[in-house]
């Protein structure tokens, strides 16, 4: 999935730094832009709890630490965003433990645990063969690189991160790999599985997120395919009709407790609404989006690095997305230079 850089923050707020300061949206049509409920806050948490999450080297490969969801790309982004270089260090510190975990076993880790997306930008950045190494080994050597996941929607983490994993290596100058167009059918297929067939008693919002990251990162950067937006976008439908927990402004966690919701990974949903209303312009998903996204901010447990990554390792691009949309929805022009939101 392409990188959000600083020329794309220049065009998120340039996108946005119209909207005007109304508490309330405009409908589709009006010439306003409606400003990202909860943003200010959402870059405020990035750089308190960014401090925090900064070097946990200390802490090894536990899941609970800031390396699990991708901490070296989370800091990138926020580098990258911040335009403050000091990121970078952070993004070495994740890399560090991450790329070392990888490396020391040939690659060969468990399926839920396949963050390519860091090390490639390393390897973009900084020519690292070490990172570049440790990327390939992902696509070649984790868990289920050898069959692409599953089609047992049992296995959707795990064949979403093989889409991503095989994508980073093609663009590190792999070959394409056997598996790939395998792995998109059968993220497609737990989709079905999920809201067609009904055939899951336990699916959780938070997965079809990642099956999201996975086919939108195909979609937008191997090969358009026409069945993933209306996939993807069924798939929004009903999350919303059946698992949105108004109480809690967020989706529940499993179907097995509808009780609450479970803000900590609502931003690993919301970017797929603001994809859907990119390539549609339906309202509807910038509106769904836009309760989802303030929810987490507002909700999610920052204090673990692990949440701290669920968090941003992509509502980056829900921002530029959601600001997009936008500027085609009204025809606002994009402007040079930097403004507040």
């Amino acid at each position: 999935m392409e990188n959000v850089t600083v020329l794309d923050r220049m065009l998120v707020i340039a996108a946005v730094a119209c909207a005007c300061a109304l508490a309330g949206g405009a409908a589709a049509g009006d010439a306003e832009i409606v400003p990202i409920p909860e943003f200010k806050r959402w870059e405020s948490n990035m750089i308190e709890y960014g401090r925090k999450h900064f070097d946990e080297r200390s802490k090894g490969i536990s899941e609970g630490n800031v390396w699990y969801y991708d901490g070296q790309r989370v800091f990138y982004q926020i580098a990258d965003y911040t335009g403050d270089e000091k990121w970078i260090e952070a993004a070495h510190n994740s890399r560090e433990t991450y790329r070392g975990y990888i490396l020391e076993n040939d690659g060969r880790i468990p399926g839920w645990r396949i963050f390519p997306h860091g090390l490639q930008m390393d390897w973009e950045r900084h020519r690292n063969a070490d990172s570049r190494k440790a990327a390939v080994l992902l696509a070649k050597e984790s868990a289920f690189a050898a069959t692409g996941g599953g089609a047992d929607e049992g296995l959707s983490r795990e064949t979403a991160y093989c889409i991503n994993a095989y994508i980073a290596a093609e663009h590190l100058g792999e070959p394409r790999s056997p598996h790939l167009e395998k792995s998109v059918a059968w993220a497609l297929g737990h989709i079905n599985q999920w809201f067609v067939e009904n055939s899951s008693d336990n699916w959780a919002p938070f997965m079809f997120g990642l099956t999201c990251e996975a086919l939108i990162n195909y979609y937008d950067n191997v090969k358009k395919d026409p069945r993933i937006l209306p996939k993807i976008k069924m798939g929004l439908d009903e999350c919303w009709k059946r698992a949105w927990v108004e109480k809690d402004q967020a989706f529940w966690y499993r179907a097995n407790d509808k009780s609450k919701g479970a803000p900590d990974l609502n931003l690993l949903v919301a970017p797929a609404y603001a994809w859907v209303y990119l390539q549609t312009g339906d309202v509807k998903y910038r509106d769904r989006g836009d309760k989802l996204f303030a929810g987490g901010v507002k909700g999610a447990w920052l204090d673990g690095g692990k949440q701290f990554s669920q968090n941003y390792r992509w509502s980056f691009h829900y921002v530029k997305w959601r600001a997009e949309a936008e500027r085609r929805r009204t025809g606002i022009p994009r402007k040079p230079g930097k403004g507040a939101i």
